[in-house]
């Protein structure tokens, strides 16, 4: 059904994950139109627009966000999926300040949510340019991820500022290694 949110997210983070950038925007854009609820269609664009260098989307994909999350967070200040996709909205938009502000207000109401820190380590790695933040940040979440997260975390072109970092490799390496022994 080319009108459903699901099927549509679905396809996007499957083309996401081949890294196939255009095909997973235009299904995240189609996600986010179907339902004016979903901040995370949105916030996956802010991944795909940084990867590729647009601009004027990228800042349209914060905007829209940021105004979705913001409904959320009123209504739930401690929602941590909120807040994590906020946070790369804010970046986006030029308030790192009240960046910095929801991700310590994050880290201090839900220090446990692997994707919220998961998506500050995006916001530090892909945003900031910060690979010491984003790789502390991202640690934690690597020790505990499921196969499919990590393949996600993998392709994520967030990362690839860190990618050839030692230190990433040796995350990536480890996590693997735990779920091979996991699955034996």
């Amino acid at each position: 059904d080319p009108e459903s949110h699901e099927v549509n997210r679905s396809a996007a983070y499957s083309n996401f994950r081949r890294r196939r950038t255009d095909d997973a925007i235009r299904h995240f854009e189609k996600a986010a139109s179907i339902l004016e609820t979903d901040f995370s269609s949105p916030a996956m664009l802010i991944t795909c627009y940084t990867a590729i260098g647009d601009q004027k989307n990228l800042r349209r994909a914060a905007e829209m966000t940021l105004a979705r999350v913001e409904k959320v967070i009123a209504l739930d200040r401690n929602n941590g999926a909120a807040i994590g996709l906020g946070v790369s909205a804010l970046m986006v938009l030029g308030e790192s300040e009240r960046a910095k502000e929801w991700m310590s207000r994050g880290l201090l109401i839900d220090p446990d949510n692997m994707n919220m820190r998961y998506n500050f380590a995006c916001d530090m790695s892909a945003q900031a340019k910060d690979a010491d933040a984003a790789l502390e940040l991202l640690g934690p979440v690597l020790a505990k991820m499921s196969i499919d997260f990590l393949n996600h975390a993998k392709a994520d072109p967030d990362f690839d500022s860190i990618r050839d970092d030692p230190r990433f490799a040796a995350m990536i390496a480890a996590a693997e290694a735990r779920l091979a022994a996991e699955k034996a």
